[in-house]
């Protein structure tokens, strides 16, 4: 297999055609984040998106969209923001870690949304989590029926919780695509709000990713496209989300909702809409994104495994960084460190493997690069 990088804007509608095509017929790339409107979307923001394409017999058979930093690694396209991540491949065709960074032209490739069905590609990952998965593919009344007594206890709490939302504040309505700027601000002040109060750094604000979620919002087309659906109880929006979706796979992204009226429930009520909503709208799965949160077990009804970890080039100081590095947290997580336990790794992510990308696509300093 052989291999050349391009930037963005280099992208011929051939390849474009192409990289849709693939996408099309694999059903593990039907998430939107393997589909090339996500990558353009990210390179008019961010000068650093490269695409490898890979070929064989003089044929085009894939690629792997990503950032290449200063330090000569490559980071997946949109760091943070991408919860699929690896090559994009025609039927049939397989790739290993040397074809890929040999045609990427980096040194090594840091991933945490990779999925396991990539053998070739993981068998050096370093963590192990899920994505869960609703699978409306036969209707919301099927998906019921296959759930347990446990869905219809949180089934009778939902409605309980409606009811009393009526009674209290207003009649409920489910919108499935709102694109008014004043419902996309305010969700975005209540997730803002939601990040605060776990006490994580993370915010959504003046910066490339808010610049990303802007431009894909307004991003409108039969197989990939924006959706900002919402909950309102009369005048009042109670919660949001703002996600991506293609032709049939809705990806959970950005939920929100109304912290002063947490106890009424809002979340898991539009989640339920949204999935009583999906057939209307030829959505046949609904992908919540890594983590075993409450509400994405007990929406889920089937999962996908992913990896966490880095395909590096031996003898490279990406490799010996990271290898080193594997070496210090492993040794660190064995010590009686209680709640402070996923330090070192989140640490070790942070500065060495993760996948957060710098601010500035020009200026990053290496130690955030490397």
């Amino acid at each position: 297999m052989r291999g050349h990088s391009l930037q963005a804007s280099e992208l011929t509608p051939d390849l474009i055609k192409l990289w849709k095509a693939c996408c099309r017929a694999n059903p593990l790339y039907h998430s939107p984040f393997y589909w090339p409107q996500f990558t353009q979307t990210v390179a008019e923001v961010r000068c650093d998106v490269r695409i490898a394409i890979f070929e064989q017999h003089g044929d085009v058979v894939g690629f792997l969209p990503f950032h290449l930093l200063r330090s000569g690694v490559g980071k997946p396209v949109g760091g943070q923001l991408n919860d699929y991540q690896g090559p994009i491949l025609a039927p049939g065709v397989r790739i290993n870690p040397h074809n890929l960074l040999q045609a990427a032209g980096i040194s090594s490739y840091d991933y945490n949304h990779l999925p396991a069905s990539f053998e070739e590609l993981t068998a050096d990952a370093q963590g192990n989590s899920i994505s869960p998965q609703m699978n409306l593919g036969d209707g919301y009344n099927a998906f019921v029926a296959r759930k347990d007594s446990s869905w219809t206890k949180a089934k009778r709490e939902m409605r309980r919780r409606s009811r009393k939302t009526e009674k209290d504040i207003g009649p409920l309505r489910f919108t499935f695509h709102d694109s008014h700027d004043s419902i996309y601000r305010r969700h975005i002040e209540m997730k803002n709000a939601l990040y605060e109060r776990a006490g994580t750094q993370f915010r959504i604000r003046s910066d490339w990713i808010s610049e990303v979620l802007e431009r894909l919002r307004h991003y409108s087309d039969p197989e990939f496209s924006a959706v900002m659906t919402t909950l309102h109880a009369g005048d009042r929006l109670l919660a949001a989300h703002f996600g991506l979706r293609t032709s049939s796979v809705w990806h959970w992204w950005f939920p929100s909702y109304d912290l002063a009226a947490y106890k009424l429930g809002p979340g898991i009520n539009l989640v339920d809409r949204c999935a009583m909503a999906a057939e209307q709208h030829d959505i046949a799965l609904i992908d919540f994104g890594r983590g075993d949160g409450a509400f994405k077990l007990l929406f889920a009804d089937q999962y996908v495994d992913l990896c966490e970890g880095a395909i590096t080039r031996p003898g490279s100081l990406a490799k010996i960084l990271r290898t080193g590095t594997n070496a210090v947290v492993t040794a660190a997580e064995r010590l009686p460190l209680g709640r402070f336990g996923t330090y070192p790794r989140r640490a070790a992510a942070k500065f060495v493997s993760g996948v957060v990308l710098p601010n500035d696509a020009q200026t990053a300093g290496d130690r955030n690069v490397l």
